[in-house]
């Protein structure tokens, strides 16, 4: 996943070059004029597409991966296994039968060029070791925020922090990925894994550990810090919004029937 795989246009597209290690040997293909791009990457137990730009033409640029899938040679077995798209393509009920894929969730992926001023709350949270600590930020993800699959004992974790009680509980806790920038070598981070216990919910926690954290991301080099979110949960968009960042692009996602999560 090199700008010059992703083309003119998107060679510089700050979501596909951050998850460009993720997409190591995944074929392109872009409509002509360069407005939409799919990204098609083999799992080996399954499919995984990924579009950006106009949603039309990666309905376009589907449709034409399911011909290909029409005409191959490898019946019986799943052909995607997951599938982003942009919010507002209208993918054809044929493609997702041919993929076997049914909706999920909607979400959007949001972008900090700065870090954020100070907030209050900032002074309870804490540096956790992704290690040492992973047990007790298990158990508090396991409360609030079941969904996720954050782990912080996976690859290229950078660094999670964490509020606790005055037993040592953790009460609510976050985490960030390093993930590519602009240039070979360049990082940004990626965070993910947000919980806070419902007790402490809408006293500041999740704002002070968004802070603290991405602010630690450029402290660490990081060109830019990304996050996604559900796109329901305007509470969390308001709180991201204040701290910097902007929603750079919206998405629905498709899995296969009974999916609860995303892929890791």
């Amino acid at each position: 996943m090199t700008p010059e795989v992703l083309g003119p246009v998107w060679g510089a597209d700050r979501m596909l070059l951050g998850d460009r290690a993720r997409w190591h040997g995944a074929a392109v293909t872009r409509t002509p004029d360069e407005r939409s791009l799919l990204v098609a990457a083999d799992r080996g137990d399954r499919l995984v597409l990924f579009g950006r730009g106009d949603p039309g033409g990666v309905v376009e640029l589907l449709v034409e991966r399911v011909d290909r899938l029409d005409r191959s040679d490898a019946p019986g077995t799943r052909p995607a296994g997951w599938m982003s798209v942009p919010r507002g393509a209208v993918v054809p009920e044929a493609v997702l039968g041919r993929l076997d894929l049914e909706p999920f969730s909607t979400w959007d992926w949001l972008l900090a060029e700065e870090p954020p001023g100070v907030v209050p709350g900032e002074d309870v949270v804490v540096r956790l070791d992704p290690r040492a600590d992973a047990e007790a930020i298990a158990d508090c993800l396991a409360e609030a925020n079941p969904g996720t699959t954050a782990d912080p004992t996976g690859p290229h974790e950078a660094a999670w922090v964490g509020v606790r009680d005055e037993h040592g509980r953790l009460l609510g806790v976050f985490g960030a990925q390093t993930r590519g920038g602009l240039g070979e070598d360049a990082v940004s981070w990626h965070l993910h894994g947000l919980g806070v216990r419902p007790g402490l919910r809408g006293r500041g926690v999740g704002a002070a550990l968004t802070a603290v954290l991405t602010r630690a991301g450029f402290t660490a080099g990081a060109q830019w810090v990304s996050l996604g979110m559900y796109a329901d949960n305007d509470v969390a968009r308001r709180i991201y919004h204040r701290l910097g960042f902007a929603t750079l692009a919206e998405f629905s996602s498709f899995g296969p029937a009974g999916s609860t999560r995303p892929p890791t």
